[in-house]
């Protein structure tokens, strides 16, 4: 087992549900059917809602903190051509 994965075992399962739910969202392979199913877990408690709020805050934080450790890219300079211009 590696550390990661023994890390998210310990993870509260409502988080670690709502992370799922999360993650298929941000996949492009969510269906309808899995809308609904997501809507009718978030609604079964407010602890679900809550959960489910608290795995967008981390997805959009991790996404942050990924967007501002970009490092910005080098200016391209363009080659002399080595052809002979066009009359």
């Amino acid at each position: 087992m590696t550390k990661r994965s023994h890390q998210i075992d310990h993870l509260d399962p409502l988080i670690r549900d709502a992370l799922s739910w999360v993650i298929l969202l941000k996949s492009g392979e969510a269906t309808l059917d899995d809308a609904e199913q997501l809507m009718d877990w978030r609604a079964r408690s407010s602890a679900h809602e809550e959960a489910f709020r608290d795995a967008v805050r981390c997805w959009r934080s991790i996404g942050a903190a990924l967007a501002g450790s970009r490092a910005a890219p080098a200016p391209r300079q363009r080659r002399k051509s080595k052809s002979k211009p066009r009359a």
